[in-house]
């Protein structure tokens, strides 16, 4: 496992471990969010 860190323009510091089932559910999510934007809601998504 891999602990992974990310630490905010404010100083907060976010730790987690990436695990095989943590890389597989995030990509599965993405995919989701793609799958959406070109059938139903184009607009949809973070970051836009």
């Amino acid at each position: 496992m891999t602990k992974k860190q990310f630490v905010n323009s404010k100083g907060e510091t976010w730790e987690w471990e990436e695990t095989p089932e943590v890389t597989k559910a995030v990509a599965r999510l993405h995919e989701t969010i793609r799958e959406l934007e070109k059938k139903n809601a184009p607009d949809y998504g973070v970051g836009k």
